[in-house]
Order: C-alpha cells, then structure tokens, then sequence
C-alpha cells in the first residue's frame, strides 16, 4: 500500500509541474499579443484568407496537370462509336 502513495505522490507532483509549464507558455503568449489590437487582428485574418485562396488555386493547377479529365477508355470508346457513325454516313 505504501508504494501506491508513492506513486500517487509522484504522480501528482508531475501533474502541478506541468501545469506550471502550461501556465508559463500562456503567460509568454499573453505578453506577446498584448500590445495586438483589432486592425490588426482583421489584417491577419485578412492576409491569412488571401493566402489560403492562392494556395488553394495552386492545388487545384497543380491537380488538373497530374490526372486527366477523362479516362482514357472513354477517349477510346468514344473514338469507336465516331468510327461506327462515320462508316455508317458512307454507307459501309
């Protein structure tokens, strides 16, 4: 029973240590954005929102170059059906 005390002790010591750290890292952050106001938060949101759109046009570029918009055995099929219709038209 004595080594579950231990443990527990152990335990709780970790949890109170991290939440010092925790507590620190909030603190750093506080300090950094508090001189941060509202234009300037909108400016980043704004700048933020551009970006993404830019990324996402790229993805989209770069998608269209890597995968064809159709699959090669509709291009073929098709091109059978036109062959059909053409011999057909000449009378063959």
């Amino acid at each position: 029973m004595e080594l579950v005390n231990y443990i527990a002790l152990g335990c709780s010591i970790v949890a109170i240590l991290v939440s010092f750290f925790a507590g620190a890292r909030v603190g750093k952050f506080v300090k950094a954005t508090e001189d941060t106001d509202w234009e300037t938060l909108a400016n980043l949101t704004g700048d933020i929102a551009a970006l993404k759109r830019t990324a996402q046009t790229l993805n989209n570029r770069l998608n269209g170059m890597n995968k064809a918009v159709v699959p090669q055995e509709q291009i073929i099929q098709q091109m059978l059906e036109h062959q059909n219709v053409e011999q057909i038209r000449r009378g063959g």
